[in-house]
């Protein structure tokens, strides 16, 4: 009963005061709110395990290079000869397994779609511990060389593709044009792999022949393995590492690939880690910002607080003297600080869930588990803790101002609205604190934006302006001779596109391909000890016209035409990075290669501009371009085509141009990522984008408040001096004289506060240096204009106050009280 009375009596009294219960809860929620929404981001993808049963035995494993120049190869695929070696001798596993992902042609219900497939051995699936939501699982049986092709399904994908119907599970269907039988389905969001920009709708099996798996430099496989029961990942790892040695002792060689604990060691790291770990600085960031938005949010509170404990302190001192113990007026301001605390976090879920639906529509590239982001139970019981701990703290705040003080001083006040310097004192402390706060998050946030900024301007070594991409892909059961024909006809083809100033075809895209790091011939080359070795980053096969379509540079010699094809002398261009590192100080025409160190040698006709090969933040890296036609560009499955309007034409126009072209081609082949280049290269910047912009956000919000923070308490320094200013203009004080007062004691605060964020910050962002690009953590142009900034912000918010002061009538001012 004592409680519900606390509760109506605190409604009541807040009800009575509705702009300050309002400015209260506003200002809770928007740091409650942040708060939620970044806990519930963390909650998803750092907290959470993944959504695999038993998850925490699932382990990545990987080979590396670590002798390779520039840092060495990490985190890098195997081969078939070396998957086979590990799960024949590996113990620690439960299941081992391997996949690799590639595109697909899908015969769908009613049209072709291209798709991303996974082709897996057959123990992955059930490996992840997820049972098909139709259907079963694929198994050894269907991973046997020969089987009948076999495919499961994404929840999405069965939708879409075919109306979720389910007399669809045991049919037919054809994938990469021949015949495959549908035999599940996944869950609905199930995913694997993870955190993929793209995400796989098809798994099939790998089918890898033991009797032949390729050779032990083919890297091209992704291990996941399962850990056997009381087995940790560090035991497992220890396991790699005896086999190495083992392995080492047999000998090996630069061409053999033989894994050994100097040339070509086993690593291995949990899947949440692997999952997880690339965007957990960036989160962790993230919640370290809306913290500091909520301890400037209670700041600002406890200062309103405060204010308020002054004007009741009469209120407290007549309850006290009526018989109204400690424990029964904390329990009465507890309550009252409780309900704004809930209102807050009420309000500050609503925000919370609009910042979530905004984070949502981001690129898939942004965030992993992107899907499973939400207000769950977690993240109310987080908000509810953290609604809960503030309102106490605040209930606290008009019993402290008044512990120290005798009731009989307080019921002596005629207003009951008297102060003290002490609490003046602390007010002023409390917004010294809030602007230092608020510069730590405007500092984080410009140099996010400068960083973002830098990557915009990156060189890419080509002109991203007016180029439309899209990709074809020829089905897997042609022969390279088959497929080396399409891309003739196609090549024949587009100097014929309305519309299109410029086309070409080529393997890949910039800005971010995956490396292919073949060994390569270099006629002539010497290797030394720490130097490069005979490795090329990237192969890249091209049409002629590409490099004009591309706007690449060519620095030396020419580029592809038509002498160079099928039947002719085989020839290669190297970009910039790839002759400085195999022929410094020389001129590379001239010189031969032999791509993949068989075959036959090509000899270099021109050297071209680099390109960002990488991403966009990083150095590009040795790429040697040849023509389609030739055997080393043989047997290509997909091509990318790029076309460089005319002028006046849309992008549409060109890629309706190219769309009907490939159907006069072929029409059962689909013509899938279309896309302009500026928008591949604002997807590969997704990341970064996000962030800042939520950096900006939240350091707009501390802003607003650090200005009202500074408002109030510069609003209440005038109020409380009234009479002062009145003496002051009574005995010649002019309007500019009191305005200089206020304005010099509101920024001396707010220069004290700038002084101790300063520090704080130049110690804190050094933790942001993995995720800046261009600019050092300790820029000092971006310290400058932060705190010129909000130097700026508190003087706007002094003004107000100040102009106050110099309209004070004297005769007025004297006469009060």
């Amino acid at each position: 009963m004592g409680i519900l009375q606390d509760l109506r009596y605190a409604l009541r009294m807040l009800a009575r005061n509705p702009g300050f219960s309002a400015v209260v809860v506003i200002t809770l929620a928007l740091g409650i709110g942040a708060n939620s929404a970044i806990f519930s981001l963390v909650n998803a993808v750092l907290l959470r395990p993944l959504p695999f049963p038993h998850s925490e035995q699932l382990v990545r494993v990987y080979s590396e290079f670590p002798a390779f120049p520039h840092g060495g190869l990490h985190r890098f695929w195997i081969s078939g000869p070396e998957y086979l070696e590990l799960r024949q001798d590996a113990h620690s596993w439960q299941s081992l397994d391997a996949w690799t992902t590639q595109g697909a042609n899908l015969s769908g219900d009613s049209q072709p779609l291209r798709v991303q497939a996974a082709l897996v051995t057959g123990g992955l699936l059930p490996g992840l511990g997820v049972t098909p939501a139709r259907g079963r699982w694929l198994t050894a049986d269907d991973d046997r060389p020969g089987a009948p092709r076999a495919l499961v399904l994404s929840w999405e994908l069965w939708r879409r593709a075919y109306g979720g119907d389910t007399g669809i599970i045991g049919g037919d269907t054809e994938f990469n044009g021949s015949r495959a039988t549908i035999v599940g389905v996944m869950p609905p969001q199930f995913q694997f792999p993870l955190g993929q920009a793209e995400p796989v709708e098809v798994w099939t099996p790998l089918q890898l022949n033991p009797a032949s798996p390729g050779g032990r430099a083919s890297h091209y496989l992704y291990l996941v393995g399962r850990l056997r029961a009381g087995m940790s990942p560090a035991r497992a790892q220890s396991e790699f590492q005896s086999l190495e040695a083992a392995y080492g002792r047999e000998g090996h060689s630069a061409h053999q690939h033989n894994f050994s604990p100097d040339f070509h060691p086993i690593s291995s790291y949990p899947l949440q880690s692997e999952v997880t770990g690339p965007v957990r600085p960036a989160l962790l960031l993230l919640l370290g910002a809306v913290g500091l938005v909520l301890l400037i949010a209670c700041v600002n509170v406890a200062s309103l607080l405060l204010a308020r404990a002054e004007a009741r302190q009469r209120e407290i001192a007549i309850r006290g003297a009526l018989g109204a113990g400690t424990a029964r007026l904390l329990r009465q301001f507890v309550t009252e600080g409780i309900v704004l605390a809930g209102a807050g976090a009420a309000l500050g879920l609503v925000l919370a869930d609009l910042v979530l639906r905004l984070i949502q529509t981001s690129p898939a590239a942004s965030l992993p588990l992107l899907s499973r982001i939400g207000l769950d139970g977690r993240v109310l019981l987080f908000t509810a803790g953290l609604s809960l701990a503030t309102g106490v703290v605040f209930g606290l705040t008009p019993l402290a101002h008044v512990a120290g003080h005798r009731l009989y001083r307080l019921l002596k006040s005629s207003g009951g609205a008297g102060t003290t310097r002490g609490a003046q004192r602390f007010r002023q402390v409390l917004v010294i604190g809030e602007i230092g706060l608020a510069l730590v998050l405007l500092v984080g946030a410009g140099l996010m934006l400068r960083a973002l900024w830098n990557l915009q301007r990156v060189q890419l070594g080509f002109q991203p302006d007016g180029l439309m991409t899209m990709q074809v892909a020829l089905p897997g059961s042609d022969s390279a001779a088959q497929k080396d024909t399409f891309i003739q006809r196609l090549q024949s083809q587009l100097p014929t596109l309305t519309g299109v100033r410029a086309a070409a075809i080529a393997y890949g895209l910039p800005p971010n391909r995956p490396p292919d790091d073949n060994d390569t011939g270099i006629e002539g080359f010497v290797q030394r000890t720490g130097g490069p070795i005979q490795n090329v980053e990237y192969y890249q096969a091209v049409s002629p016209g590409y490099f004009a379509t591309m706007g690449i540079p060519v620095l030396a010699g020419r580029a592809f035409d038509q002498r160079d094809g099928t039947g002719s002398t085989p020839v290669a261009i190297v970009n910039q990075r790839m002759a400085e590192t195999f022929w410094p100080g020389q001129n590379p025409i001239g010189h031969r290669v032999q791509p993949g160190q068989s075959g036959p040698w090509a000899t270099v006709i021109g050297e071209v501009g680099d390109v960002k090969n990488k991403g966009v933040d990083q150095p590009a890296g040795t790429e040697m371009y040849l023509p389609f036609g030739q055997p080393a560009a043989s047997g290509t499955g997909a091509v990318s085509i790029i076309t460089q309007g005319a002028a006046g034409a849309s992008g549409d126009a060109a890629v309706n141009a190219v769309r009907a072209m490939v159907r006069r081609l072929d029409p059962s082949l689909p013509l899938a990522h279309v896309a302009s280049m500026p928008q591949i290269l604002a997807t590969e910047q997704a990341r970064p984008r996000l962030l800042t912009w939520l950096l900006l956000a939240f350091a707009g919000v501390a802003l607003l408040l650090a200005a009202v923070g500074v408002y109030g308490v510069m609003n209440y320094s005038v109020a409380r001096r009234t009479r002062e200013f009145g003496l002051r203009a009574a005995i010649g004080a002019g309007r500019g004289d009191l305005l200089a007062l206020v304005l010099r004691q509101g920024m001396t605060l707010t220069l004290a506060g700038v002084a101790a964020g300063g520090l704080i910050a130049f110690a804190a962002t050094r933790l942001m240096n993995s995720l800046l690009y261009g600019v050092g953590a300790a820029d000092p142009v971006t310290f400058a204009a932060t705190a010129a900034l909000l130097l700026l912000v508190a003087l706007g918010a002094c003004w107000v106050p100040a102009y106050r002061a110099t309209r004070v009538d004297p005769m007025t001012a004297l006469r009060e009280d």
